[in-house]
Formats: C-alpha cells, sequence, structure tokens
C-alpha cells in the first residue's frame, strides 16, 4: 500500500492512490505526493492527524514504542471524554489547538495552544472542548501497557 502526504497541512494518507480531497483541510488531489516506500517518518507536520470531524478522535502515530504509547486527540466543540483513569501509567497533554477544560483529581484546568497539563498515574481525569471550534492535543501515556478503568459513561 501507498502511503501520499497532503502538502498543504501534512496529512498522510494511506491506499493506492491519493484521495480526491485531503479529509484534514480539504485540499485537491493534485496537493499530494507520493511518500518513499520504507522510509520511516520521523517528522510530522502541525497539521498531520487533526481532523474537523462532528466526533472525538484518537489517532495514534509514529509506529511502535516499547514504553510510550502516543496519540492525537480530536474533539470538535462541545465534545467531552468520560472521566477515567490510567491505573499504570503517567499521561502527559500538549494543546496543539482549541480550548479544553481539563479536570484532574481535584482540580479544573482551562488550556489552550502551547499548553501542558500532567495527568498522574492512577488520578481519575476528563476532558472537554470549551472552544467555538474543533480542538486537538497530544496525548502521550507511558509506561506500557496502557489499561484505561472508565468511571463514568
Amino acid at each position: 500500500m501507498q502511503k501520499w502526504r497532503c502538502t498543504v497541512c501534512g496529512y498522510v494518507h494511506e491506499g493506492d492512490t491519493a484521495p480526491d480531497a485531503c479529509p484534514n483541510c480539504g485540499a485537491s488531489k493534485d496537493k499530494f505526493v507520493e511518500l518513499e516506500a520504507g522510509a520511516e517518518p520521523i517528522h510530522m507536520n502541525q497539521g498531520q492527524k487533526i481532523s474537523y470531524g462532528t466526533s472525538p478522535e484518537v489517532n495514534p502515530f509514529f509506529g511502535d514504542y516499547e514504553g510510550i504509547q502516543p496519540f492525537i486527540y480530536n474533539l470538535p466543540a462541545g465534545s467531552r471524554i468520560p472521566l477515567h483513569k490510567h491505573p499504570t501509567t503517567d499521561e502527559l497533554f500538549f494543546i496543539i489547538k482549541g480550548k479544553f477544560r481539563f479536570k484532574v483529581g481535584e482540580k479544573e484546568i482551562v488550556a489552550s495552544a502551547g499548553d501542558l497539563i500532567q495527568g498522574k498515574m492512577d488520578i481519575p481525569h476528563t476532558f472537554e472542548n470549551i472552544g467555538d471550534e474543533p480542538g486537538a492535543f497530544l496525548s502521550v501515556k507511558g509506561p506500557k501497557p496502557v489499561d484505561r478503568v472508565m468511571l463514568e459513561e
């Protein structure tokens, strides 16, 4: 299977051909370039893996690590991830875009682009997009394996 990168936002598509339009930024098919086969990515453009869908998305990236699990969370305006905890892993959140309210333990934090939030293992946490537009953040969890215990539906 081939990989195609949008030259406008950096989104990477896997398939036999480039998509008709970038699902991230809407750029046309001619804005995609084929990535070299077998090349391992070591750089991600800011727009890559950020989406503008109508429901929350969690996208892993950069392949497999032995000790950490990185994800990009995409949350539409007003969406929320229920209260949960990770019994054996810590988590860091780096806000890429948008405005979020985090609750970590008993603390409430309002965070925006460039902010970093720390979530210690076994501490309940939740987050919601309180902005007017889609938001995204990087979440890095470790050590593996990462277990999640939902504390509300």
